[in-house]
């Protein structure tokens, strides 16, 4: 259903840029992390099981390192070529107009564009191995370089693929969603769509849970049709990105020294309430 990010040796992800008040600093620091994307009902455009990166790019006080951080490139393990990371600020490529954090498991944005979720979902074969990041960022007329690395294990972690959500209106424009966690998922982000148009679909909230269970408050969700689906993570998807974390160096890899993600299919559902959608 949603557009793949990025794909090998192609260029021109675009990006919006990271909210906040983005510090310019020469202290920059690049890191990224290398995992499994299991992505069985190609939500992301590429079924099966592909490379995910996770990447932070971050001066010393733990906000995106440039304004305008051109491009990072990802060299493959020996003969695979390379994918374009695109545009990356505090954490992966910040809200890229398809996956982004919101309300109830983000705080609300001034911006209102929601926070970055930080992975990238490349579309390259998750090939074990070492890669090398490198991004070029235009400073004062010049090219600064960055680079960071990260190796993918022998035998890589793939986390069983999630199944669809369900979901139990309290009748108050909330409710719960009920979830399977397959085994090595340590936290799940249920992502929510606006399907009152089915032409035009729009994230409207995310739920977090690290169990089966997560609840959507009540005067949340205008009453109408929608759909959700669930990504799974073995590491810190949330709590390594803004506004929770606030370091120069997050933790982007789960217990496994890696950093992998599943999703599911499609869950529908009808929202009830007093107050009911919009048309955009």
């Amino acid at each position: 259903m949603l557009a793949l990010l990025c794909v090998v040796a192609a260029a021109g992800c675009t990006t919006n840029h990271n909210p906040g008040d983005v510090k310019f600093t020469t202290n920059a620091l690049l890191r990224i992390a290398v995992g499994t994307f299991n992505d069985p009902t190609a939500q992301f455009g590429t079924a099966g099981v592909s490379l995910n990166v996770v990447a932070s790019f971050r001066n010393q006080f733990g906000n995106s390192a440039f304004i305008s951080p051109g491009d990072t490139t990802l060299a493959l393990p020996a003969g695979g070529g390379t994918a374009d990371l695109g545009t990356l600020f505090s954490y992966g490529q910040g809200p890229n107009g398809l996956i982004v954090g919101l309300p109830p498991a983000y705080p609300p944005n001034g911006n209102g564009v929601g926070f970055g979720t930080g992975f990238i979902p490349t579309g390259a074969p998750a090939t074990p191995g070492a890669y090398a990041a490198t991004a070029r960022v235009p400073v004062n007329g010049t090219t600064a370089t960055y680079g960071a690395s990260a190796t993918l294990p022998a035998t890589p972690t793939v986390l069983g693929p999630e199944g669809a959500p369900s979901y139990v209106s309290d009748g108050a424009n909330g409710g719960t969603f009920t979830i399977t966690q397959p085994a090595g998922v340590t936290e799940s982000l249920i992502v929510v769509f606006d399907n009152s148009d089915p032409t035009a679909p729009f994230e409207v909230a995310t739920a977090e849970t690290n169990s089966n269970t997560a609840t959507i408050p009540s005067g949340t969700l205008p009453a109408g049709p929608y759909f959700a689906f669930v990504i799974g993570a073995d590491y810190p998807l949330l709590e390594a990105g803004a506004p929770i974390s606030t370091t120069q160096t997050p933790t982007l890899n789960g217990a496994n020294g890696s950093a992998d993600l599943t999703v599911g299919g499609n869950g529908n559902f009808t929202q009830t309430g007093t107050f009911r959608q919009r048309k955009r």
